[in-house]
């Protein structure tokens, strides 16, 4: 049996395990075994406890811009069953620019007639959920015996409190976290969580539950740890680490949380990309649990956390291998292109507005992998350095198919046209050689994308055009006709885009698409920002392009003018991306623009 063979079969069996087997035998667990002692006994009534001896709780909220939900939060936790001089609420207002704070001091007075401490800092930096999280904690260890972390969206059952505090009544829990349930969702998001909330009630049962939940967890206040500030999913990893000390994270079935805020597909797509960038750090950060002496939760989070982290580079490197086979003419292998082939088509549909509840529960899960992906590729690239901030994304114009669609497009035809035109490589290479002294290619570094926590800058390569140093005197100067500092066959490679070639490898890696705004340099932006309004937002969410709208429509940049024109055409091809058949319109046209250019040497 060949190599391919045998890898190919792992693969096999680890996508079964994770999918089918794990999955199906954590649901089958959570309704098979009793959830408590009081279960196993018949008791059917959740278990009570007297006021007395309750520990005191302080309940965490860290908040950006939450005046949609935040009146709706306070009424919750004030209804809650629970000694009022036990329970204390603390909020901090991170960089808020709506009524969120005023809203806040609006309840002080109904809180203060209740007997329950509510106390609201603002700040006026948003520096982000982690760093407030650790400000809040500063000023609460030490003073109570369990803290809470609940999201402002989410809203608990009025018995949340009380049925946290009997649960801690077992020394050996540490932590504590609950059903999570959503007010509006899609039949992918319900399933989804339908599964998750019975896995974690199967791994409460099995030792202790792989993660908290933001909606709401609690934690003994001594265990409850300062995160670093990247930290991405700080429920997960605060949980982890009471594992880490020896305790136990348990599963209330009890308690429930439910979300109000109704997720658009952009919220969602943005959310899933900021999870699965957290699925890897917390990986590489929880490694101590591969080291721990439980087994048993060494199994759980291999089998269920770690897998569903791995998964899209596994299903990835799954297809592509029984591609592989499926070329060299094995009949199995084959099929199960043709199988996963069919499977990722479906997943597509909806996208195309073909609905049914197959199809959308499949693309959700689908869209998820796909999502976790693009944010694990973020992370390697150095996104999320500031851990998570509550902000909406520039790129909330775009329909998430559309940038779903866009990159996978950018990697085949960027990958396609680099394998197609590398033959002209050498012989480009041995022209520029012999027509001027100096290397072949040129690097010159550029502003890509800005996002809502950087602005991107990388280095284009091209081939060589001009003389060797040619700014080094005169600094960063506009081109123009006739440039005197562009070589004989520079000409001929402008005139025919054929210097742009190397830059297929900036598509690949991500530093540019195959089709957007050009990529400006750094020298110029300030100018160009100070002179022309809305400059900066033709990349706003948008990486620059190999070629675009505005290239194929006006040639290269001699003057302010020239800019300014091609603003406008930037923006309308920001506006094609806001669906995926305007978006495949207009790339086709620019793609067969481009050709033309090149073959008509029109270029310049």
């Amino acid at each position: 049996m060949s190599i391919s063979w045998i890898v190919l079969i792992a693969l096999t069996i680890v996508i079964i395990y994770h999918h089918v087997i794990y999955t199906g035998l954590m649901i089958w667990l959570s309704r098979k075994t009793p959830t408590t002692a009081e279960e196993e006994a018949g008791i059917d009534e959740p278990p009570s406890c007297e006021p007395a001896g309750l520990p005191s709780i302080a309940i965490l909220i860290p908040a950006h811009n939450e005046d949609e939900f935040i009146e709706d939060k306070l009424a919750n936790l004030l209804m809650q069953d629970y000694p009022p001089e036990k329970l204390s609420v603390w909020i901090c207002c991170d960089g808020c620019s709506d009524n969120t704070a005023d809203r806040i001091q609006a309840w002080q007075e109904k809180y203060s007639q209740a007997g329950v401490q509510l106390e609201c800092i603002v700040e006026t930096d948003n520096k982000g959920k982690v760093v407030r999280i650790n400000q809040l904690l500063n000023l609460v260890k030490g003073k109570v015996d369990l803290i809470a972390m609940s999201d402002v969206s989410a809203l608990l059952s009025i018995d949340a409190l009380t049925q946290a505090a009997e649960s801690f009544s077992d020394p050996e829990i540490g932590a504590l976290t609950c059903n999570y349930l959503l007010a509006e969702a899609t039949d992918g998001e319900q399933q989804y969580w339908q599964w998750q909330n019975s896995i974690r009630q199967t791994e409460s049962k099995l030792g202790s539950v792989m993660g908290g939940n933001g909606a709401f967890y609690i934690v003994r206040a001594p265990l409850f740890s300062t995160l670093p500030e990247d930290t991405i999913n700080d429920d997960f990893i605060q949980t982890m680490l009471v594992i880490k000390q020896g305790y136990q994270v348990q599963f209330n079935n009890y308690i429930n949380s439910v979300e109000l805020s109704p997720s658009t597909a952009q919220d969602t797509y943005q959310r899933r990309q900021r999870i699965g960038a957290g699925n890897l750090q917390q990986l590489i950060r929880c490694r101590f649990v591969f080291r721990h002496a439980h087994h048993g939760t060494r199994w759980l989070f291999t089998s269920g956390k770690a897998l569903r982290t791995l998964m899209p580079f596994i299903l990835i490197g799954y297809f592509l291998l029984s591609l592989g086979m499926a070329i060299q003419g094995s009949l199995l292998a084959q099929t199960l292109t043709a199988l996963q082939t069919a499977g990722y088509i479906a997943a597509a549909l909806p996208l195309f507005g073909l609905h049914n509840k197959l199809t959308d529960k499949l693309h959700y899960f689908v869209s998820g992998y796909a999502a976790s992906l693009v944010g694990m590729l973020r992370y390697f690239m150095g996104h999320f350095r500031s851990g998570w901030r509550h902000l909406p994304p520039l790129s909330g114009y775009q329909a998430q198919s559309t940038q779903l669609l866009k990159r996978t497009s950018d990697i085949l035809l960027a990958t396609t046209g680099m394998i197609l035109t590398l033959p002209l490589w050498p012989l480009i290479a041995l022209l520029i050689k012999l027509d001027s002294p100096g290397p072949v290619f040129y690097r010159q570094m550029r502003v890509g994308r800005i996002s809502e926590e950087q602005v991107e800058l990388f280095d284009v390569i091209k081939f060589r055009s001009m003389s060797h140093n040619a700014e080094s005197k005169s600094g960063a100067t506009w081109a123009q006709q006739n440039d005197p500092r562009i070589t004989r066959i520079g000409h001929f490679l402008r005139v025919t885009r054929l210097d742009e070639l190397p830059q297929f490898i900036n598509v690949i890696k991500g530093d540019m698409a195959l089709i957007g705004p050009r990529p400006e340099r750094p020298e110029f932006c300030g100018t160009l920002q100070n002179a022309l309004p809305f400059y900066l937002e033709r990349t706003a969410g948008l990486k620059p392009g190999l070629t675009g709208l505005a290239q194929v429509s006006q040639g290269y940049d001699s003057s302010l003018e020239d800019v300014k024109n091609k603003i406008a055409w930037d923006h309308a091809y920001a506006l094609a991306l806001s669906s995926p058949l305007q978006w495949i319109k207009m790339d086709l046209f620019i793609i067969f623009k481009t050709i033309y250019i090149m073959v008509s040497k029109r270029g310049q």
